[in-house]
């Protein structure tokens, strides 16, 4: 089977048929961004999901000229995890845009990155699969839905995910062409800046240049090597200098106190029960190819394999090191976490590559009828993660994961604003959309934004889980004791109330407690900070528990 290059593929497909994909998937994203969008007292809403809210405080107070810091005026702590994503949102923030706002541009840019991603899957796409199929596969990806939702709703996945695709596709190119490009280096040292974990692209950048261009390896290892040691220990120079710490402090967080082969065990769990799902229909697909087409497959196999090499090495590294971290604290959101995401297209390429041997060999009738069912069959499988639920948001038939509690965040933060004096001090355990909306000194429950609570060892038992995945990403860590027992802090809110622990201990007696939506509230009953008067709910003094 010839397939055709990258040049060559633009000049005998029809250009309009990737336009109208790309012009597809604008709506799609646009018709999904106003969804998750909201009316509150007449004024429509745009919110991110909560972790990039985190970010999007930090950059307005960078903005602002505060510093890079979750609490203006308080010792800076880094608990944000996206550095160059951060500056992105700060830039954001300089222009006349009202809070209500900014986080649509957010969505906006990364619809772009997800256009971007689309276009470079068009060129990898054309060097395993045919023009009909470059185009499924761009479709397949288009609308995959774990990797719409993370970029869509604020994340830095979208921008990640073409530092991927890009980096993948430039060493297609050197493999091609038997020559090592040092730009190769440039999306997966833009990824590094994007995220610090972005170094697994880089290292596996830097592998796969070595067999693809083994003769230059003195000059992949000095550019790779290079760019690594700017990026990286640029960013910690500079972590060391401003935040006094040589790791972020979601690094404390999420990878300190609790076992390490227990997190990866979890890590583990989660990647096997995505994958077993997800590629069922692929080793099926892939068990018919070999069992009615072994030539074929042999034939692809050995024009193709160090180039399928390169695409699944992204894959691999990239699950490895969800495995690593004890994967996504949102597994239970949409099937592919935030880390996997970024490298999904690549996979959606090497599938369609299965398919389309399948179709080319099928000694069927109707045989495109037949592919064009299963690829179809197959996009709605890969987005039924969690059955109808998921199909639900893929067709945009509910609001996107998170809609309810951006909702209830920002009408609690509005409420807090009313009810409390800007000197009130406010303890929250979801840290990004209330405390972005509202002008308060913020104690981060969770401590993604407290040094002293990051470094402490992890609750076990709280779930109900077993040992090997009971390990829940930066939500396993509270001190009670310090966070409302010695800082004293004039309202408490407790949304996650799975860490309620021994929090009534220091709030029987001294608080008065009432119900937000939902969110039990608690206001200091000595404080001066609150406004008693507009307090409309009623109050009922902590009971002793």
């Amino acid at each position: 089977m010839k397939l055709s290059s990258g040049r060559q593929y633009l000049t005998t497909t029809p250009k309009r048929w990737l336009c109208a994909l790309l012009a597809l998937h604008l709506l799609y994203a646009l018709l999904f961004i106003f969804r998750s969008s909201f009316v509150l007292d007449g004024e429509r809403f745009f919110c991110l999901v909560d972790d990039a809210m985190v970010s999007m405080r930090y950059a307005r107070n960078l903005a602002l000229g505060h510093g890079w810091l979750w609490n203006p005026g308080e010792a800076p702590v880094e608990g944000y995890t996206n550095p160059l994503w951060c500056l992105v949102m700060a830039f954001v923030h300089l222009l006349p845009v009202p809070l209500s706002k900014t986080s649509l541009i957010i969505q906006l840019l990364g619809e772009l990155c997800l256009l971007a991603n689309l276009f470079i899957i068009f060129h990898i796409s054309s060097r395993f699969v045919s023009p009909a199929f470059a185009l499924v596969c761009v479709a397949l990806v288009a609308f995959y839905y774990p990797l719409n939702n993370w970029a869509l709703q604020g994340m830095e996945v979208g921008a990640m995910a073409v530092g991927t695709s890009l980096a993948c596709y430039l060493l297609l190119r050197c493999q091609e062409e038997r020559r090592y490009r040092v730009l190769c280096f440039v999306p997966t040292s833009v990824a590094m800046a994007l995220r610090l974990d972005g170094i697994v692209g880089h290292l596996t950048t830097l592998a796969l240049g070595l067999s693809v261009c083994w003769k230059e390896k003195r000059r992949i290892l000095f550019w790779g090597g290079l760019t690594l040691v700017l990026v990286v220990g640029g960013e910690t120079l500079f972590r060391k200098w401003y935040y006094g710490d040589w790791l972020p402090n979601t690094y404390y967080l999420k990878m300190t106190g609790f076992p390490a082969l227990l997190r990866m065990t979890r890590g583990a769990f989660q990647a096997a029960k995505f994958w077993g799902m997800l590629l069922l229909p692929v080793v099926v697909a892939f068990v018919i190819l070999l069992a009615t087409a072994p030539d074929a497959w042999r034939r692809y196999w050995h024009e193709k394999r160090q180039r399928i090499l390169i695409l699944a090495a992204f894959v691999t590294s990239q699950t490895a090191y969800s495995i690593y971290v004890g994967g996504d604290a949102w597994e239970g959101v949409t099937g592919a976490n935030r880390f996997i995401a970024p490298a999904m297209p690549l996979a959606f390429v090497l599938f369609t590559a299965i398919f389309e041997l399948i179709y080319r060999n099928a000694k069927v009738r109707r045989k495109r009828l037949c592919i064009g069912l299963v690829l179809v069959t197959f996009g709605f499988y890969a987005n039924s993660y969690y059955g109808w639920k998921s199909l639900s948001q893929l067709f945009l038939l509910v609001p996107p994961p998170y809609h309810e509690d951006n909702v209830r965040n920002v009408a609690l933060a509005r409420w807090l604003d009313a009810v409390t004096t800007s000197e009130a001090r406010i303890a929250i355990d979801y840290a990004g959309t209330a405390p972005y909306f509202l002008e308060r000194k913020m104690i981060d429950l969770l401590g993604k934004s407290d040094r002293h609570v990051a470094r402490l060892p992890a609750h076990r038992g709280m779930l109900g889980l077993p040992a090997y995945r009971e390990f829940y990403p930066g939500h396993l860590k509270w001190d009670y004791a310090y966070s409302i027992g010695q800082l004293q802090p004039d309202v408490v809110c407790a949304m996650w109330r799975r860490s309620i622990g021994d929090a009534p201990r220091y709030l029987a007696g001294a608080y008065l407690e009432t119900d937000f939506r939902g969110v039990s509230v608690y206001f200091r009953k000595d404080s001066a900070a609150i406004k008693w008067s507009t307090i409309h709910q009623p109050l009922s003094e902590v009971p002793a528990r």
